[in-house]
């Protein structure tokens, strides 16, 4: 029964990021992985209701550190190289500083377990859009009706 819900929502991602239009399609991308992260963790209706405004501040928290990372350095000199390094590593412990500010509220709704699960579901769907990305590259890019 999971592989047949993993295999929907693969389907679903793939069929979204064809065709819909760039805020629509991130809104339903969410939305995907709102299902897929609930399923991953198999919340209850209770632990869905206080663990996703809990990670919805974990994520635009996250984003807006990637953000600020993305902004800066935008003067190139010799030692560019270097300050892009640093900075990338600047911004990955702020990341890291971040995950473990909202461990402890995770582990105020959800068991370690869950909060394994998450790390993990994290990156299965990452991996998977990145996936469905490049498999839409490699197919020429271009738009493709849903059938």
């Amino acid at each position: 029964m999971r592989r047949v819900v993993h295999i929907i929502i693969a389907i679903l991602v793939f069929a979204i990021a064809a065709n819909a239009q760039p805020a629509k399609r991130m809104e339903r991308v969410r939305a995907i992985k709102v299902a897929y992260i609930t399923d991953k963790l198999q919340l209850t209706t209770e632990q869905s209701a206080k663990f996703w405004p809990i990670y919805n501040r974990f994520e635009e928290e996250r984003s807006d550190i990637v953000r600020q990372y993305r902004r800066g350095g935008a003067v190139e000199t010799t030692d560019e190289p270097l300050r892009s390094v640093d900075d990338d590593i600047e911004m990955q412990e702020k990341i890291l500083a971040l995950r473990k500010k909202y461990k402890d509220e995770f582990l105020k709704v959800i068991s370690p377990k869950q909060l394994a699960a998450l790390i993990e579901a994290e990156r299965e769907f990452k991996k998977m859009l990145l996936q469905q990305l490049r498999e839409r590259r490699e197919n020429g890019g271009g738009r493709r009706p849903m059938r």
